[in-house]
């Protein structure tokens, strides 16, 4: 069980839209912490690793291009003013 204090003007919110929708005010907080709960769900779920999970490793290439970038560039443009 749980008793929940709100404050004045959210409880008579509630209280309006209870009566508006033929409901009772319990129902409606039901409703609202189950969606809540629903949402925080998904989004931890939704972590960055997650979302771009498909991506990594995809990357076709030199793998220890990040490691001797200076080499390689360096390699680069020693070869591009060897020539001048």
């Amino acid at each position: 069980m749980l008793s929940v204090r709100l404050p004045g003007e959210i409880e008579k919110e509630l209280t309006r839209v209870a009566r508006l929708e033929e409901t009772t005010k319990t129902q409606i907080v039901r409703e609202a912490i189950v969606d809540f709960l629903s949402r925080r769900k998904k989004e931890q779920q939704n972590t960055p690793y997650r979302l771009g999970k498909d991506l990594f490793g995809v990357y076709e290439g030199e793998a220890d291009l990040s490691q001797n970038y200076k080499n390689k560039l360096d390699d680069l443009l020693h070869e591009k003013y060897r020539h001048r």
